[in-house]
Order: structure tokens, then sequence, then C-alpha cells
């Protein structure tokens, strides 16, 4: 649920949707999600001082919350 959510969320943000990616490791109450875009999307999914990806997060830990897990996000290269 939480990687589709987050999928939605990435894919709405960037100018090229189809070069999104993310990488998911689910344990029994943690989810990491490495989240890949290409080179000129990266600004787009930061945005000013890290603020989108920062609200992205937020409101993903909030959903994880209600679910009884945690999430982490991680942009990576």
């Amino acid at each position: 649920m939480l990687y589709r959510l987050c999928l939605f969320f990435v894919r709405s943000l960037v100018d090229k949707p189809e070069q999104v990616r993310i990488d998911r490791i689910e344990t029994e109450r943690v989810d990491l999600l490495f989240i890949h875009v290409g080179n000129e999307d990266r600004g787009h999914l930061l945005g000013r001082g890290g603020r989108t990806i920062a609200a992205v997060r937020t409101f993903l830990d909030g959903v994880a919350t209600r679910i009884d897990r945690e999430v982490v996000i991680e942009l990576a290269d």
C-alpha cells in the first residue's frame, strides 16, 4: 500500500513519470523505499530546500502510523 501511494505521488511530481523506479525492502514493521528518478526530475522531487520530499515523507509517515507500520524514504542517485 505504501509503495503504490509513494509511486503515485512521485510520478505526479516529475516531468517524466516513466523514469520513476522505486526499490523496496519490507520487513515485519518497516518499509524501506528507495526512489530513483531521472537527473532532470531530481530537482522537482527535492523542491526548494527539500520541502517537497519532506512533505512526501511526512504524509507517508502519517499513513504508515495509521496502519501500524514505519516507512523510510531515501532519494537514490
